[in-house]
């Protein structure tokens, strides 16, 4: 039997490409499994991203923005509050820092 009662880390795949440092993957104390959580450099230091999809036009051509071509990401996740999404945050950095100390900054 697992221990249900904290948020742990299942899987990290390390991706190093520009702000991305690699993939999460999360299991909550509800037992749900989240995958592809990108981690990311913010300018207040590393934060994840929740899984998202990229926005599609009509024609099917992804929608991209500024003079980078970025591809526009849908949020399909979110959090109530910004206390819960704040906590989140720091758990996932914390987790993938213990046990990948050398994968983020």
């Amino acid at each position: 039997m697992t221990n249900t009662t904290v948020m742990r880390l299942v899987g990290w795949r390390r991706l190093r490409q520009g702000k991305l440092y690699g993939f999460a993957e999360i299991e909550l104390p509800i037992g749900l499994k989240i995958a592809e959580i990108r981690v990311l450099q913010g300018a207040k230091g590393p934060w994840p991203a929740l899984p998202g999809k990229p926005e599609v036009e009509r024609d099917g051509k992804t929608v991209r923005l500024g003079s980078d071509g970025k591809p526009v990401y849908r949020e399909l996740l979110s959090w109530r509050s910004k206390r819960l999404r704040e906590a989140f945050s720091e758990r996932v950095v914390e987790l993938v820092r213990a046990s990948y100390p050398a994968e983020i900054d």
